[in-house]
């Protein structure tokens, strides 16, 4: 959360009267490193404005969801893996496998594992198919 401003400017006006850090960080109840934060950028940007419009949470490769959603229904049928590989020749956008997993359980899709006995083996393979989950 991001103190406001008039905070900001109340808290640099001590300071700049002579009131300590440590007195200010009592006083205000702001702890002493977000002050020194402050003077750093009072210092390189010449204003107390807190940084706005930058990106929250991790890289967003997703960003036309109605495109991505009729995408799944095409390729419902591939793996994660698969899907990942013709996203990025549909979208010209390299992700991991992992932005693809929440990206499928965001619109509700669920990985579901079928075994299937092959003859004459002793391993199973899994084949993977994604169901839109009924939540």
């Amino acid at each position: 959360m991001a103190f406001s401003v008039d905070l900001r400017k109340s808290v640099m006006r001590a300071i700049d009267a002579g009131m300590r850090p440590t007195e200010a960080e009592k006083v205000f109840n702001v702890c002493r490193s977000v002050i020194y934060d402050w003077k750093r950028l009072r210092k390189k940007t010449n204003s107390l404005v807190p940084k706005t419009n930058y990106q929250r949470g991790h890289s967003h490769k997703i960003t036309d969801w109605k495109k991505f959603e009729t995408f799944v229904e095409k390729h419902k049928c591939c793996t994660s893996a698969q899907m990942r590989v013709e996203w990025e020749k549909l979208t010209g956008v390299s992700m991991s496998e992992s932005p693809m997993l929440r990206g499928l359980n965001k619109i509700g899709y669920t990985s579901k594992k079928k075994l299937l006995v092959i003859p004459k083996q002793t391993k199973k393979s899994v084949n993977y198919t994604w169901k839109k989950s009924k939540i």
